[in-house]
């Protein structure tokens, strides 16, 4: 595909979208969030969306909450690595994330034209969409193919219209802001600790001063995983289970789903780790049933949550995971000025209490930044705003294109060994293809039985009239540095493009191919 040159100067709004597994923001109600929840109906045989955010969990609290299926927590499933339950939903996740994009996409047009007047429409939005830098490519694609199934842009649109933002890097720009006031300055590292419902991204960056400002580069590789605050919550429901037991298995299937809720929303953010917690229970005549209440805990329509057992079974399985990743990065970057906690569970008093704890001594700052759950959403903007503020990144992998180079005997293996045609000729027309790839580890000798990454398709440059042993040049370039990486392929002045969809990548680099494709 032939592009044009981009022209940020052509969207003078930047719109970021913090998709997230159990709170994307904002709807309503006080929090800063709205959950990541859909509401489904049937009609005329099909599953349509008919309410989300906060309006999806009021309606499962009213009497026609059989009509509807709900679907939450679904953003995971696009993490390849974890192990999740088959999904077993008549809605597939990647129908419930376009859903849901659409509506929060439509609610967030509306407030924002609102506030600017009719001097703008949506057509003057550029859109930065977070992701986790722990994602695959096809997790991001996912993301990406969504973002045009929800109308947010078009499949006509320049692809730079929509960018991919790390989370922990948008993360790593809302907190540069608050350098100045942790006394932090050129040279000093720190550690962002992007915490959130599903997963947990970290990245060490350097701070640089220099006569354009402020600017950040990667110090380590950015590393994560899915132990976000759901599993926190999935740790009490077994809890709540086990607490229950076989009485349990009678109760109504919405009893242990509000108690989960309730702990979530209300108890959760404020644990301590020292004070015990009490539970309020639903209204239900199931808990009169309960032979002996006291023992788990029940007096008064409350259930007493003893701290050590919440510690112990809920909290600490999880935050130890988070614990070990803070230690690798520690490890990596040799010295670190602050740890920033960021996210929802970023914002965990438990969290933020154990690490303090734990790396005290070996870091001088720990602390969350002021509104913490907002730090990706608004580093996002940030980042659509100064997209060059992150000047280096530490490659993740390992990225060439396919070239025929001359054959090495006693090393390149016969067969591999190709042999020019003698009269060949060259098609009137045709095309030909520039195969790119990403690789873990070092750098193979062939891309015998490596599954290329992207390809561009060019016009075949050579005409019938050139001459054997005619060179063409192909100037290659990368640009890395966000969500995806996109690959231009320049020859005889035009441009030609596509897009690789893996993991992170490495600073802004040209790479200049020349081939002798004719013998």
């Amino acid at each position: 595909m032939i592009i044009s040159d981009f022209d940020p100067e052509d969207f003078p709004i930047v719109v970021a979208i913090d998709f997230g597994t159990t709170f994307s923001p904002k709807q309503n109600i006080q929090y800063a969030k709205t959950p990541t929840l859909n509401l489904y109906k049937k009609v005329d045989g099909k599953y349509k969306m008919v309410e989300w955010g906060w309006k999806s969990k009021l309606a499962m609290d009213t009497p026609s909450r059989s009509e509807y299926i709900q679907l939450h927590q679904y953003k995971p499933y696009l993490d390849e690595d974890l192990a999740m339950k088959p999904w077993t939903n008549p809605v597939s996740t990647s129908t419930a994330i376009s859903d849901y994009l659409y509506a929060l996409h439509e609610y967030a047009a509306d407030k924002i034209l609102q506030q600017f007047g009719p001097s703008y429409s949506r057509q003057s939005f550029r859109y930065c969409l977070t992701v986790p830098a722990m994602w695959s490519d096809k997790a991001k694609d996912v993301m990406r193919q969504a973002a045009i199934r929800a109308n947010i842009i078009k499949e006509t649109d320049h692809p730079d219209r929509l960018m991919l933002v790390s989370e922990p890097e948008a993360a790593a720009l809302y907190c540069k802001r608050a350098c100045k006031q942790y006394d932090l300055g050129h040279g000093d590292r720190f550690l962002i600790c992007d915490a959130g419902g599903g997963t947990v991204d970290l990245i060490v960056y350097d701070i640089t001063l220099s006569s354009e400002g402020q600017k950040l580069s990667e110090v380590t590789k950015g590393h994560g995983a899915s132990c976000g605050s759901i599993f926190i919550d999935l740790n009490f429901c077994n809890l709540m289970i086990k607490k229950f037991g076989t009485q349990g298995a009678k109760f109504p299937s919405e009893i242990i789903p509000a108690l989960v809720d309730t702990f979530a929303y209300q108890l959760k953010p404020h644990f301590d780790g020292i004070e015990d917690m009490y539970l309020a229970l639903p209204r239900s005549s199931c808990f009169d049933d309960i032979k002996d209440p006291e023992a788990i805990g029940i007096d008064g329509g409350y259930m007493c949550l003893k701290a050590s057992e919440l510690k112990n079974v809920v909290f600490e399985p999880v935050v130890s995971k988070v614990l070990t990743l803070i230690q690798g990065q520690l490890d990596k970057a040799k010295d670190c000025s602050a740890i920033f906690m960021v996210g929802g569970f970023g914002s965990s008093t438990y969290l933020l209490n154990r690490v303090k704890q734990e790396f005290h001594g070996m870091v001088k700052t720990i602390s969350a930044p002021y509104k913490p759950e907002a730090a990706v959403v608004c580093g996002a903007v940030y980042v659509g705003l100064s997209p060059k503020t992150v000047t280096a990144r530490v490659t993740r992998r390992c990225y060439g294109v396919r070239a025929l180079m001359k054959f090495v005997e006693g090393v390149d293996p016969v067969r591999l060994k190709r042999y020019r045609v003698e009269g060949q000729t060259v098609q009137e027309a045709g095309e030909c293809s520039i195969y790119v790839y990403a690789i873990d580890g070092e750098p193979p000798r062939y891309t015998t039985g490596i599954s290329e990454s992207a390809y561009i398709t060019v016009p075949d440059p050579f005409k019938p009239s050139d001459s054997r042993g005619h060179e063409v040049e192909i100037e290659i370039k990368l640009f890395f540095g966000l969500g995806e990486i996109k690959v231009v392929g320049i020859v005889q002045g035009k441009q030609y493009h596509t897009r690789l969809r893996f993991d992170g990548g490495d600073s802004k680099e040209c790479v200049r191919v020349r081939e002798k494709i004719r013998q």
